[in-house]
């Protein structure tokens, strides 16, 4: 935009501030309809590249987990602290002076705001931090710099625990998406609602976005709501509930649990503390709606049993469980659907794991305990329908929907649902490709549940899985790893397969699948070399065959460290006695691995 016109959707503070909390980033309602016109600037918002899209996840997780810790605000009223606010206003009001009045460049206000800006922990200064700056430049002079900075990337080369924010250009451009939703601009709005769909940066972006509150920062937040994926989603989703308008209800039910497999949790919670889930559980005219409002119940249901000693009250209890439940089980009567029998089966377990505690007194809080005991009355008719009508449900799903696998995998997997073994057969044997890491999981998942079961017809459908999908060659003719895969590693799926087939074997004690276990010693993956050496204790426990006792001396060299120890375990549970120099000269060359081959030495010496 050549002609940028904002005007800011708060009075800035201070004297007559409506901003509350020293610059909480709340949601507030207009309270003085009196406007503030930025000075037309030249600068131009451009289309966020494509690219800024498929970044990795990794940093934008390491973020948003960073940013739901609990903190606690810098004290405006510290000596230190009002110093360095004294300092930034200074500083920025002659910034303002040399880009008002003195020709200073929109690129050199960047470069200059970058500094300024660095001055501590993001979360603990932003409730000072915005205010100040607001309070500074009332006309918003700044906006256009805000807009570039916005328009960054973050820094690429960081380590992989490294947290974006904290750093001096992450923070200026979350600084810079915070205060662009104190101005009022269609294409601001827009801006931040294509930036809203970025996992780098929707977490600022979205709440800008309802700061802004108009029409089009609306429409923003819908775009961004049919875009967004993982983190992304979340934060929109977030936002919406934020906002907690019924006319955005139901296009969040619809696709809110959506593109964002793993977060489940973090979409449901905000889903079913806002929606009431009652109106659509008990049926209507979209089943799409009924089935995600169940799904929302299956992961709450599920978060809540895993938090259960937690200190704040659970996700289930924000809503009347009694009529939750009521709700859920007459839908499901009337139109059983793997959704909600897997929603049911989920709520017994968790009334199941409440009432334990309840029983014994470990649980008195009485939000909890009422609606427990409320819920408990209608179980047995419900456990009666899990066990005829919802079991054929979930079978069904598992047959015939994608998107019930995941949720139907866990639970044919707690109710040892056998009749469910063909379905996941079909599921391996039908495999030519590993797309990603979570279809690698689900493939792992697979291998379990049917271990589970006590299956054999799954080693099989494994081996040909593994020669079909994985190469096993070209990965045994690579140079042995010390280290594990990094994150994003490419072959990280095909490890997480291997590695599980080779599990799978062991579990199960399958002496044909040999071949291929002794094949995963020589993978260049440490991850799979361990899980190989360790299957070899329970697929050929006396070391019968000669090639398994060659490759555990073998293995004494390895350059991973783990290899090298579960090694010097073989050795000694095979007795093999061709190992003692072996182990001596690892103790005597390798003096870190002195106590795993004195502890072989010592068994092998004692026979």
């Amino acid at each position: 935009m050549s002609d940028l016109s904002v005007e800011q959707t708060e009075p800035t503070p201070p004297g007559g501030s409506n901003v509350t909390g020293q610059g909480s980033l709340e949601i507030m309602e207009v309270t003085d309809e009196s406007q503030v016109t930025a000075p037309s600037l030249p600068t131009t918002v451009t289309p966020v590249p494509d690219a800024a899209f498929k970044r990795s996840n990794r940093s934008a997780t390491v973020e948003h987990l960073a940013a739901r810790r609990s903190i606690t605000p810098v004290d405006a009223e510290a000596p230190e602290v009002k110093q360095k606010l004294s300092d930034l206003r200074s500083e920025l009001t002659t910034l303002l002076t040399d880009l008002r009045w003195g020709g200073y460049s929109v690129q050199a206000t960047i470069e200059r705001l970058t500094l300024l800006l660095d001055i501590g922990p993001l979360a603990e200064w932003i409730p000072v931090l915005v205010p100040t700056i607001l309070e500074i430049d009332r006309a918003g002079n700044l906006v256009p710099a805000w807009v570039k900075l916005a328009e960054e990337d973050d820094p690429e080369d960081l380590p992989a625990d490294a947290n974006p924010a904290e750093t001096s250009t992450g923070r200026a451009r979350r600084i810079a998406l915070l205060l662009l939703g104190y101005y009022k601009s269609p294409e601001l709005s827009r801006l931040l609602g294509k930036l809203a769909a970025d996992p780098h940066s929707s977490l600022y972006a979205t709440q800008s976005l309802v700061r802004q509150s108009t029409v089009t920062a609306l429409q923003a937040l819908v775009s961004a709501l049919k875009e967004a994926k993982g983190w992304a989603k979340v934060d929109v989703i977030d936002a919406f509930a934020t906002l907690n308008q019924t006319r955005f209800f139901e296009i969040m039910l619809a696709s809110g649990m959506d593109d964002a497999e793993g977060l489940e949790s973090y979409l449901a919670a905000p889903l079913y503390r806002t929606i009431a889930l009652e109106n659509f559980l008990r049926g209507g005219r979209v089943p799409r709606l009924v089935q995600q409002a169940a799904l929302i119940c299956v992961y709450v249901f599920q978060d809540s049993t895993t938090t259960m000693n937690s200190e704040t009250l659970p996700v289930a209890f924000d809503r009347d469980l009694p009529a939750l439940t009521s709700a859920l089980f007459d839908g499901a009567k009337q139109s059983p659907n793997w959704s909600n029998a897997v929603a049911l089966h989920r709520l017994g377990l968790f009334l199941g794991r409440y009432w334990g505690e309840i029983s014994r007194g470990a649980q008195q809080d009485a939000r909890i305990v009422e609606p427990v005991l409320a819920s408990l009355p209608m179980m047995p008719e419900i456990e009666r329908w899990i066990n005829g009508p919802g079991r054929d449900a979930i079978i069904d799903g598992l047959n015939t929907d994608a998107e019930a696998f995941g949720p139907c995998l866990k639970a044919v997997k707690d109710l040892r649902e056998l009749r469910a073994a063909p379905a996941l057969l079909v599921r391996l044997e039908s495999a030519t490709s590993i797309i990603d890491r979570e279809d690698a999981m689900r493939l792992s998942q697979i291998c379990d549940t049917l271990v589970q079961f006590g299956d054999r017809r799954v080693v099989n459908s494994l081996v040909q899985l593994v020669n079909r999908v994985i190469p096993v060659n070209a990965r045994a003719n690579r140079a042995k790893g010390r280290d594990n895969l990094v994150v994003n590693d490419p072959d990280i799926p095909a490890s997480i397969v291997y590695a599980a087939a080779i599990r799978t074997f062991a579990q199960l004690s399958d002496r044909s699948a040999l071949d291929l276990v002794l094949q995963a010693t020589n993978d260049f993956d440490p991850y799979v070399r361990t899980s190989a050496l360790e299957a070899l204790k329970s697929i050929d426990p006396r070391g019968e065959d000669s090639r398994s006792r060659v490759v555990a001396r073998n293995m004494l060299n390895d350059p991973r460290d783990t290899v090298v120890r579960v090694a010097c375990q073989l050795t000694a549970q095979y007795r093999d006695m061709e190992a003692i120099p072996w182990l001596q000269r690892l103790a005597e060359t390798r003096p870190e691995f002195g106590p795993s081959a004195q502890s072989a030495l010592k068994q092998l010496q004692g026979m």
